[in-house]
């Protein structure tokens, strides 16, 4: 049987699609906000250490150094550093739409990044997903698929489980009374995965995942490229599909 959805692959979307590059004016903001304050806050803790009140100068230092901490580590996290948050824009790869992740410095100044702004155009963390109607999730016709036809999903740790119904995975999972699931913890000792990370669900013909506002993100592997999943939004993902879910992967086998 072919599906309906087998020329949806996300490889072949634009990460960027739609995404708006921020103007010089909320540029310089960002950097007078995440850098030149930092940076003059430093030199007037430098000033007054030279001048004669160490206490109060190594204060102005100390601050200093933590307000560029937190930008870097932002800045490799969410791209949403202080002062991006401030012009309400993103910093992101501009070859991925994904965070700088560990390497934020240092992609920074080889200019792998750019900003967006997410006022004028599409938010980079935003599904880059090709256009076409999403369908409603409604149960299959009878005939369409037979019994135990489901998809069966491979953990990079080497367990195998059918999506018999919708699953929550995460490193302490939980499902609400109101959405019920069935949970399974995966054991994660570099703790990327949140509690409950991400919900699957395949309806009889479709394959759809929800990120349950995770903090390091679910992720569609493409040829090149990984398109984030917003959050809380159910989103459908084609058959043969590799989710990064934190550090772990999980690989989606399509249904027979």
């Amino acid at each position: 049987m072919t599906s309906t959805h087998d020329p949806l692959r996300l490889a072949d979307v634009d990460p960027l699609v739609f995404a708006e590059r921020a103007r010089g004016g909320k540029i310089v903001a960002t950097v007078a906000l995440d850098v030149v304050m930092p940076v003059a806050l430093l030199t007037a803790g430098i000033i007054v250490v030279v001048a004669g009140q160490p206490a109060l100068g190594w204060i102005f230092v100390l601050a200093a150094v933590a307000l560029l901490a937190v930008a870097v580590w932002l800045l490799g996290r969410t791209g949403r550093t202080l002062g991006a948050a401030t012009v309400d824009a993103r910093i992101v790869r501009r070859t991925t739409g994904a965070a700088a992740g560990t390497t934020a410095l240092w992609a920074l100044a080889s200019g792998k990044l750019a900003m967006f702004d997410l006022r004028r155009g599409r938010d980079p963390f935003a599904p880059a997903i090709a256009a076409f109607q999403f369908p409603e999730a409604v149960p299959a016709a009878p005939g369409r698929a037979r019994r135990g036809a489901v998809p069966t999903l491979l953990l990079d740790s080497g367990e195998r489980l059918t999506l018999d119904t919708a699953l929550v995975l995460g490193r302490d999972p939980s499902a609400p009374a109101d959405a019920p699931a069935e949970v399974y913890r995966w054991a994660d000792m570099s703790r990327t995965l949140s509690k409950s990370h991400v919900r699957l669900e395949w309806d009889g013909r479709q394959m759809w995942v929800t990120d349950l506002g995770s903090t390091n993100g679910t992720f569609v592997r493409g040829a090149g490229a990984s398109t984030p999943l917003l959050p809380h939004q159910r989103t459908p993902v084609p058959a043969d599909v590799v989710l990064e879910i934190g550090d772990r992967t999980l690989t989606v086998r399509d249904a027979a």
